[in-house]
């Protein structure tokens, strides 16, 4: 395959459609399958490359495409990276080893932010080496509300993070800055493996909010880090 015309992500929350014009994409992000479906406009030879965390959601848009369209989809699966761990090639998510695939040659650490964190690193040698998989802090909230009996259910959204002397401000803050400080951490665990230099690059729903409010100075923001990682890892496949 050659260049995409477009990237589709589908995340446990959202799906991101991505439509590429030469080297620059452009991305739309819905919640239903038909919104994606629809946008794909699946027209022509158009070329379409996805990964999915959600195979019922990914089951969804593709029910909605055209059944003559349905095969210029290709669902990417095979790593073509080169894995720290072998175990990788089975376990690990293809959105991550997209956003690994966005890193190279590395050696850097790609914090997707979303319903769940994921924080992955590719070495100095251009090898995909796992990392971590944290809840965000919206699912950390709502774990919080349905095991205890008073707490309110917040949807763990970016507050300042400060004591509070009520429930609800207490939640938020701690909340967010579990999100915050526990992504630091993770980070800061994941650039000890590498050589120094590493870059730090978030994407994801509160990947931004994340590197405003980090203690961390060298943060990159790319908000289509897995559409980028998608494209490169499709344009390696088709020669590979």
């Amino acid at each position: 395959m050659s260049a995409p015309d477009f990237t589709l992500d589908v995340g446990n929350s959202t799906i991101g459609v991505g439509r590429w014009h030469g080297d620059t994409v452009e991305v739309t992000t819905v919640v239903e399958a038909a919104e994606a479906a629809e946008l794909l406009q699946l027209i022509g030879d158009a070329r379409v490359v996805a990964v999915s965390v959600h195979p019922d959601r990914l089951r969804a848009v593709l029910a909605g495409l055209p059944a003559a369209r349905v095969d210029d989809v290709t669902i990417l699966r095979d790593s073509k990276l080169p894995l720290a761990d072998p175990r990788l090639a089975t376990t690990a998510g293809a959105d991550r080893i997209a956003n690994a695939w966005a890193l190279l040659p590395g050696p850097g650490v790609a914090v997707d932010a979303g319903t769940a964190v994921t924080v992955d690193i590719l070495d100095g040698e251009g090898r995909y080496a796992g990392g971590f998989i944290a809840a965000g802090p919206a699912i950390a909230g709502r774990g919080l509300a349905e095991a205890t009996a008073q707490l309110p259910h917040l949807d763990g959204k970016p507050v300042a993070i400060a004591p509070a002397g009520e429930t609800h401000g207490a939640l938020g803050g701690g909340l967010w800055g579990m999100a915050v400080g526990g992504t630091d951490r993770l980070v800061e665990e994941a650039l000890a493996t590498l050589p120094a230099g590493a870059r730090v690059v978030a994407t994801g729903a509160w990947g931004a909010a994340w590197a405003a409010d980090s203690r961390r100075d060298d943060i990159e923001v790319d908000p289509y880090l897995v559409h980028r990682g998608m494209r490169a890892w499709a344009m390696a496949a088709s020669v590979g």
